[in-house]
């Protein structure tokens, strides 16, 4: 099973990194379409879906080992590493999402001061 949460935990951040290279340039001032950004909102709010489900399991995971007298200290350590790997990427996630709403706003006022 560990090895299965693993390579879905590289495979999100695989998403994770991918995606907040492709809005970070698009932040950063490199041209983008409506349709670019509508795409790359859609993505992000897959990937923070995705990420949610993974932090929810990975809690779920750190409380029942907790509760758990025979856990081992090593399994309640790679859980809770795991739970403070996806936190604040879930978090980053979030806040690029929101800079990307606002770049979708002032791309459409824009195009729309233009084409009254």
């Amino acid at each position: 099973m560990q090895g299965r949460q693993n390579a879905r935990l590289s495979m999100a951040e695989t998403i994770d990194a991918a995606f907040k290279t492709r809005v970070r340039g698009v932040l950063d001032g490199r041209p983008a379409t409506e349709a670019e950004l509508r795409k790359l909102f859609e993505e992000g709010h897959a990937c923070a879906l995705i990420m949610d489900g993974q932090l929810r399991s990975s809690e779920r995971r750190l409380a029942e080992l907790a509760s758990d007298p025979e856990a081992s200290i090593a399994d309640l350590a790679a859980a809770f590493r795991r739970v403070n790997q996806l936190r604040p990427g879930l978090a980053d996630v979030d806040e690029l999402l929101s800079e990307l709403d606002a770049r979708a706003r002032e791309c459409r006022t824009s195009w729309l001061s233009l084409h009254p």
